[in-house]
């Protein structure tokens, strides 16, 4: 027992150290990285200071362990005594467990909160910290700025170097303690020591790759990277803790914490790692394959194995691939020696000499103008294209038919449209000497934007001199050629390298606000066009619905105008009549309208004909019965007269004398409501 107190005071001892000395690279990191302008060192820092309540957590544990150990030597003690064995002592032998109780509650409720804590901190600090650096990154992307590295790289380099190396042998050393049981604790302080380390190498390693590449692609995504080391650590810390409700429990033995990193442990100790694979190796061969000859042999010769992989990956280095598509430049210490061409080449290792490569018969394209449109849907006049749109007109000529013998010369039109460019390399030696390189992660921009430059005000010149009725006619594809030759002969004043492919000329159209009036002069013409479609068809109509046929209506029409001018020359009666009788026949043999007419006119005269007809017949008939007997004739007339006269007239027959009657005109019978008295007077 005496053994295990001075082991925990040893490591209280340890536990403070490690919390100074973390907190002495964490504020070193901090200071540099808020004067220096890195973000990714300030998010190392953060990062390094929220390990610090590890280091304190394991020192208040360690020393609470101390105490325990000591309240265990005291009341071990006590019992050996002849004062244990008096009941006055009974209650103070009671009392001798208080720091044990301590120690319990703080594996129990202090290293579980201290863990949610710290997961809390990582992942929360993480994530703001990442959304600055993604923010950070969107700005550079939409803006045409380069990434401007932090410029104390010789400070960032030293502070690097001291973390990862101060921190990475701490965490060995500590790694070392651990494997001790009274230690085990001191995982935790390794994870966190070799969690230092490795920002410190990264730091390092970024600035580096950028002093001896000048490319800043590490050091642009570092501060994310950072960011995203920071979540997961606490996401690991949140799991352990989850798994440490459910892990089993053995008497007198204590979990290890959730903040102690199980992935960052293996790294502060490869030796765990290494024996971990040798027993998982051994698990699945089902035989002790690490104590075999051929595997000690690769294992006493990993260290020169892996040199030998290293030098024959250098070696790898003297040969290169140009691809058939492709042409290289071979460059020795920098300077270019000449051209290389599709295949095998062999030249000096790197660093000493490289091979650039260039897509040669691929096509680049620069867009001039307004871009491609980028919406769905039709696209039309009336709508803008693409944003920037406005941006991007075109000064032109009016069109011939808007010129004006008074206008002045001065008058000039807006037009939109989309010009796109296509050209090959042609020299790439040339073509790498237009411009400097771009970003690293776009070398071809600076190049690309000056021709883009140049083909610009080319075809900014160009167009100036066309009309507008050119731009939107047959004419575009001729201008668009020309606009070709003229690009071609200015690259090649620049010795550019470059062959021009293709040049077009699409989406024209004039300016927004007058496209109204254009589509207007279409729709005009649309609507002409729809209202001669409506007048054939109603005339077609017409003619079918009055003589059966278009075709037939337009020969008795035709038949009709011939009628009509022998009627002005004064032609003959009977050639007058032949035409009419042939105007007929042909309207009767047509079935239309016009003949349902002719022959209903005709039905009705001879109804009427004979209807008079049949009338005069029955007069002279009538004359000759009168003639014939006189008095008989006009009795019948009477009769007959009299007979039409009371058709509708109600005759009563009564056997009374005078009687009145009253007539209910809503009844079918008549009500004879009282009979007359022969003093009465006569009925009404």
């Amino acid at each position: 027992m005496n053994a295990d107190h001075l082991s925990y005071k040893r490591a209280t001892t340890v536990s403070l150290v490690g919390l100074a000395v973390q907190a002495v690279l964490a504020v070193l990191m901090l200071i540099y990285g808020r004067l220096g302008g890195d973000p990714a060192a300030t998010t190392g820092a953060i990062a390094m200071l929220l390990g610090l309540p590890v280091w304190a957590s394991l020192a208040l544990v360690f020393h609470q362990h101390r105490l325990e150990r000591l309240e265990a030597l005291e009341t071990e003690a006590y019992r050996a005594s002849t004062a244990a064995q008096a009941s006055v002592f009974e209650q103070a032998g009671a009392d001798q467990t208080v720091q044990a109780g301590k120690l319990a509650w703080m594996h129990r409720w202090f290293l579980p909160a201290v863990s949610l804590l710290f997961a809390a901190a990582m992942v929360g600090v993480g994530i703001v910290r990442f959304l600055d650096a993604r923010e950070t990154l969107r700005k550079l992307g939409e803006s045409s700025i380069d990434f401007q590295p932090p410029p104390l790289h010789g400070w960032a380099i030293a502070i690097g170097v001291g973390v990862a190396v101060i921190g990475f042998i701490f965490a060995r050393f500590i790694a070392g303690m651990a494997k001790e049981r009274v230690w085990s604790l001191l995982h935790a302080g390794s994870a966190v020591a070799v969690a230092a380390a490795l920002i410190g190498a990264a730091q390092v390693v970024s600035h580096f790759l950028f002093i001896a590449t000048r490319k800043s692609e590490l050091l642009q995504y570092l501060p994310a990277a950072l960011a995203v080391f920071m979540i997961a650590i606490g996401a690991e810390a949140l799991l352990n803790f989850v798994l440490n409700l459910y892990r089993p429990r053995r008497a007198g033995e204590y979990q290890r914490p959730a903040f102690d990193s199980r992935v960052l442990s293996f790294i502060a100790a490869p030796d765990r790692l290494a024996a971990s694979l040798s027993e998982a190796v051994n698990y699945q061969f089902g035989f002790d394959v690490s104590s075999t000859w051929f595997y000690r042999l690769i294992a006493r010769s990993v260290g020169s194995l892996f040199i030998l992989g290293v030098l024959a990956i250098w070696a790898m280095s003297l040969f290169a691939v140009v691809k058939p598509d492709e042409t290289g430049l071979l460059l020795v210490n920098g300077k270019l020696v000449r051209t290389v061409d599709p295949g095998l080449v062999i030249k000096y290792p790197w660093p000493f000499s490289t091979v650039v490569t260039f897509p040669s018969s691929a096509a680049a394209r620069l867009n001039i103008g307004a871009q491609a449109p980028n919406k769905d849907g039709p696209i039309l006049w009336t709508t803008e294209h693409s944003e920037d749109e406005k941006d991007r007109l075109f000064l032109l000529q009016p069109a011939a038919v808007d010129r004006r013998a008074d206008a002045r010369s001065g008058d000039l039109v807006l037009m939109a449209a989309e010009v796109p460019v296509l050209y090959r390399v042609a020299d790439l030696q040339k073509y790498l000497a237009l411009a400097q390189d771009g970003p690293g992660d776009a070398p071809d921009k600076t190049r690309q934007d000056f021709l883009t430059s140049v083909a610009s005000g080319l075809v900014i010149r160009h167009v100036a001199t066309r009309r507008l009725d050119e731009m939107l006619g047959p004419d575009r594809s001729a201008i668009a050629d020309e606009i070709k030759s003229l690009l071609q002969s200015e690259f090649d004043k620049l010795n550019a390298g470059v062959q021009v492919i293709f040049v077009g000329i699409s989406g024209v159209h004039p300016e927004q606000s007058v496209a109204p009036a254009f589509e207007a002069v279409v729709q005009k013409d649309q609507r002409r066009e729809a209202l001669i479609e409506q007048s054939q068809a109603f005339a077609i109509r017409e003619l079918a619905r009055v003589a059966g046929e278009a075709g037939r209506a337009r020969n008795i029409i035709a038949e009709l105008d011939r009628y009509e001018s022998l009627k002005n020359e004064n032609a003959s009666e009977p050639q007058r009549l032949e035409q009419e009788q042939k105007i007929l026949d042909l309207i009767t043999n047509a079935g239309g309208e016009a003949a349902s007419l002719i022959a209903d006119a005709r039905a009705y005269r001879w109804e009427r004909h004979m209807s008079l007809r049949s009338q005069a017949v029955r007069a002279d008939g009538r004359v000759a019965s009168y003639r014939a007997a006189p008095l008989y004739y006009k009795a019948a007339e009477f009769v007959e007269a009299m007979r039409t006269a009371l058709k509708q007239t109600r005759v009563i027959i009564s056997p009374f004398p005078n009687p009145r009657i009253d007539l209910n005109k809503e009844e079918s019978e008549p009500n004879i409501s009282s009979l007359a008295s022969p003093s009465d007077k006569p009925a009404q």
